[in-house]
């Protein structure tokens, strides 16, 4: 179970990278008649999220 989250965390990682880097591309294609939208806040913050899952373990969890 432990593994199956910390492979999530590690998919929220590299999405939130993505959405950093693609943030000008994502704007300009797709959002270029409404105006800007944070998606490199929005990647950050899904990145931290990913490094949470990844490096936290329950209390219970820790001694199995």
């Amino acid at each position: 179970m432990a593994d199956k989250k910390r492979l999530q965390g590690i998919a929220l990682i590299l999405f939130g990278i993505l959405l950093c880097l693609a943030e000008e591309a994502i704007n300009r294609e797709l959002f270029h008649s409404i105006g800007y939208f944070p998606f490199a806040l929005i990647g950050a913050i899904t990145g931290i999220a990913g490094l949470v899952m990844v490096f936290y373990e329950k209390k219970d969890d820790a001694g199995k």
